[in-house]
């Protein structure tokens, strides 16, 4: 009797475990999935509260790369809409979370376009590190694009180094404009695999396309 129950309650302690583990999954999801939705509607001095909050989620659950990424790719965007004075205190801070996804999926095209795209912003918040880091961004973003042809936000990444080169060095908005009418036609094309996977960068797309009206 002794042993059935000993069983009995090895058995249910490991169930406890595995919905517990099941509950987590589902808690980050949820929570992901609603800052990304306010993400979308608010405006950008109201970013840094859901920032905040990815960031913490990330620390909560280290091994999510995906979590990781959204957090790097959260400030990286802050980064971008913010002040010159503020723009390098949002790329230091996404700095760990962008590394960390990188580092839990080396090999994946998100993860490789989100160090390219957060080398970007480190330049546009200190433009003399354009020399050093300009052509490490165009790597990456090479890198990605090799893991996924189909990726637009690999190509967009390339296309905004080559617009933002200097002509002198290789780069400029002519030398750009066939990179960029391809990732246009990748993003006509995307369709993200769930509601949590990466759907970002048609509407920075819009804006560098206008540009050659």
């Amino acid at each position: 009797m002794k042993r059935l129950l000993l069983l009995f309650w090895v058995m249910t302690a490991g169930w406890s475990s595995a919905l517990f583990a099941q509950d987590s999954t589902r808690s980050w999801q949820t929570v992901l999935q609603a800052q990304l939705q306010a993400l979308e509607k608010v405006p950008p001095p109201q970013w840094p509260a859901y920032t905040d909050t990815l960031a913490e989620l990330a620390r909560t659950h280290p091994q999510e790369w995906l979590l990781q990424y959204y957090a790097g790719w959260a400030y990286t965007q802050l980064s971008f809409k913010a002040e010159k004075k503020k723009a390098e205190q949002y790329s230091e801070q996404a700095a760990p979370f962008v590394k960390k996804a990188l580092e839990l999926q080396p090999h994946h095209t998100e993860t490789l376009t989100l160090m390219g795209y957060w080398l970007s912003a480190r330049i546009n918040a200190v433009p003399s590190r354009g020399a050093s880091l300009g052509s490490e961004s165009r790597q990456y973003a090479e890198k990605a694009i090799d893991a996924d042809p189909s990726n637009p936000r690999a190509s967009l990444v390339k296309a905004l180094n080559i617009y933002y080169t200097p002509a002198i060095f290789g780069g400029g908005k002519k030398r750009a404009r066939p990179t960029v009418v391809e990732t246009g036609e990748k993003f006509a094309r995307f369709t993200p695999a769930d509601a949590l996977a990466p759907n970002w960068g048609r509407n920075i797309y819009d804006v560098l396309n206008a540009s050659y009206q």
